[in-house]
């Protein structure tokens, strides 16, 4: 509990100080470092305690979420650490620091949590269990083992060592690896028992960010190779695939989270399960809008940019229905978070329904069929 008070205060600091204009300037560091201090001291209130349980647990047996969350809590720290240290990072230096933890952010941090939690939720909600442990394993070490460089496919061109680069590049292709592993665990199961999607309404939340993991990974693979890189960087195109997978991936994956487990925590059943549904369409299309408009729109942005005959105002005035499609989209993603919180509001607040166990994640349509039986 300290640390929730403590993060999320910290959070609001620091939101509050970058709207003001006091930030470190540095992207995905924007927080000024006096501030990411308390952030440090309330994601160590979190990991500790977790840490400890593992430690003490009474089986040798660790499930794979289990090793993704311990990992996290391990990676996390060190990064956060080393990346917001005052006074030590300048010039290339700092370029290279920079998307060294920028990247590591999404990759040995959000990836983590997102992966742990799909590998839990997926089986958990199907009744069946993953296809392999072992394969599962190999995802886990080959995301640490490469995933940890791939950051400086982002300097391509810059005025970085060439074998950092390409040692990134390479780090990158590699990632492969460990996406078809996990792709094989949890989609072999999740699109084998498509009649769970239409009964669960958490596990289409939770399977679909597991697919979009995939599409953002296989897409970074691929954006990191220069003659790729050399038409998206500097473009919109970057900002479509960030959101596939911080949005697609990760956000989707902790909605289901979060709707399969507070009704199980809290005693209440959701006051809307229409709601639910709701969201989940609002969000999906929302997204699919802004998606595909930035990701088009950014490779006519990256061709045009390449063109000599060009003046670079047209590289931008190219991208503006795109980016129209991108408000539209957001605005759609926007309603659903209305919808989401609006829903979370009732079943803290409002009068609701107590939990039954199987009965209310299901679907609308799902419940009426039942009870009309």
């Amino acid at each position: 509990m300290i640390g929730a008070v403590v993060w999320n205060l910290a959070l609001l600091a620091g939101l509050l100080a970058m709207a003001g204009g006091w930030n470190d300037g540095l992207e995905w560091l924007e927080i000024p470092w006096q501030i990411d201090i308390f952030l440090a001291i309330g994601g160590a209130c979190f990991a500790i305690p977790l840490l400890y349980t593992a430690a003490a647990r009474k089986v040798s047996h660790i499930y794979v979420t289990g090793w993704y969350y311990m990992a996290a809590l391990v990676w996390f720290p060190m990064l956060f650490i080393l990346a917001n240290l005052p006074g030590v990072h300048s010039g290339a230096q700092q370029a290279t620091t920079n998307w060294w933890f920028a990247h590591n952010v999404l990759g040995m941090w959000l990836t983590p949590l997102g992966l742990g939690a799909a590998y839990y939720f997926i089986p958990k909600i199907i009744g069946k269990p993953i296809y392999s442990y072992r394969l599962s394993l190999l995802g886990f070490w080959a995301l640490a083992l490469f995933y940890s460089q791939v950051g400086m496919h982002h300097l391509i061109g810059g005025p970085v060592p060439t074998w950092v680069v390409s040692l990134s590049v390479v780090q990158s292709v590699m990632m492969v690896i460990s996406v078809i592993a996990v792709a094989i665990n949890q989609h072999t199961l999740s699109l084998g028992n498509l009649w769970a999607w239409k009964e669960s309404l958490p596990l289409r939340f939770v399977a679909l960010g597991a697919i979009m993991y995939t599409l953002a990974s296989l897409q970074g693979s691929l954006e990191a190779v220069r003659a790729f890189n050399t038409i998206t960087h500097f473009t919109h195109y970057t900002v479509a695939h960030a959101h596939l997978g911080v949005y697609g991936f990760v956000a989707m994956v902790l909605f289901g989270g979060v709707y399969y487990m507070l009704p199980r925590i809290t005693g209440r059943a959701w006051p809307m399960p229409w709601a639910i549904s709701l969201h989940f369409w609002l969000v999906v299309a929302g997204f699919a809008v802004y998606f595909i408009s930035l990701t088009i729109g950014g490779w006519l942005q990256g061709m045009a940019m390449l063109d000599a005959s060009k003046d670079w105002l047209e590289s931008m005035e190219v991208t503006i229905p795109y980016l129209t499609g991108r408000s539209l989209g957001g605005t759609l993603m926007t309603l659903g978070h209305l919808v989401f919180a609006a829903n979370l509001a009732v079943l803290f607040f409002g009068r609701t329904q107590a939990f039954e166990e199987d009965a209310d994640d299901v679907s609308p349509s799902v419940a009426a069929q039942s009870q009309g039986a």
